[in-house]
């Protein structure tokens, strides 16, 4: 068993407020049923069931035979409880570089940052963050050079630290509906981040847009403008319009 990384958290319970430790690591095939196990304690506690799209178990077991990846954080009494799903879509229709439009020749070099959960006593410490920064060089080894992800715009704390390690929002659409165009999915922000070394841009428009504008956001961001950086304070998002058209 590789130990991903290890250390210190806060873990709040009953008003009160105690040190724990955790090991983070890949979790097994055998042991998703406590990843799907936590996702419905993690679902069922949330006011706003939209802000998570709910895998099963089918889906997941499916996708990690094909080498998807979960890594699992777990603390002192071996509990799990938080995770990052990691998938691989290939050339599937799913792939989210469709949305952004990805040339075809990169699309077999996406990774999908699929479902993050943190259990309630957790949060607040980082582990959404943490647990990305371990997905990024291990996607990389493997030899993926695009991450994408979708986000609930009603999720800013997602948001914000999707964004904070260095995902840009490329697009805005409706996700997760039954028919093909997706007109009764829910509103997602695509966001990406190219892991390979790019040149410096230049600029030529910058904006800044309340959270809740959806309509106006996906206005500009169909005119080539992205997603650059969120204020939690003011709800500001931030976008940016380069001089070059690269989808990429």
């Amino acid at each position: 068993m590789r130990i991903l990384r290890t250390g210190q958290l806060n873990k709040h319970k009953d008003e009160r407020t105690e040190k724990d430790e955790y090991i983070m690591r890949l979790i097994t095939i055998d042991e998703l049923r406590d990843v799907v196990a936590l996702e419905k304690y993690v679902y069922d506690q949330l006011p706003n069931k939209q802000v998570l799209y709910m895998d099963s178990y089918e889906e997941m077991f499916d996708d990690m035979k094909q080498g998807a990846k979960v890594i699992g954080v777990f603390n002192k009494a071996r509990d799990l409880i938080a995770y990052r799903y990691i998938g691989f879509p290939g050339m599937a229709r799913k792939n989210l570089g469709n949305d952004i439009n990805i040339p075809e020749q990169e699309l077999i070099k996406v990774a999908h940052l699929e479902t993050t959960v943190v259990h309630p006593e957790y949060r607040g410490n980082s582990l959404q963050s943490l647990t990305l920064q371990q997905a990024m060089p291990m996607v990389k080894d493997f030899g993926y050079s695009h991450l994408l992800c979708t986000v609930s715009p009603q999720n800013i704390y997602s948001l914000y630290n999707i964004i904070k390690n260095g995902l840009r929002i490329k697009a805005l659409k409706r996700k997760y509906g039954t028919d093909d165009n997706g007109r009764d999915g829910v509103w997602r922000f695509i966001l990406h981040r190219n892991l390979e070394p790019a040149p410096v841009r230049k600029t030529n428009q910058l904006l800044s847009i309340p959270l809740v504008d959806l309509e106006h956001q996906k206005k500009i961001i169909d005119e080539g403008f992205i997603g650059l950086w969120l204020s939690k304070e003011t709800r500001l998002l931030n976008y940016v319009r380069f001089e070059d058209n690269m989808a990429y």
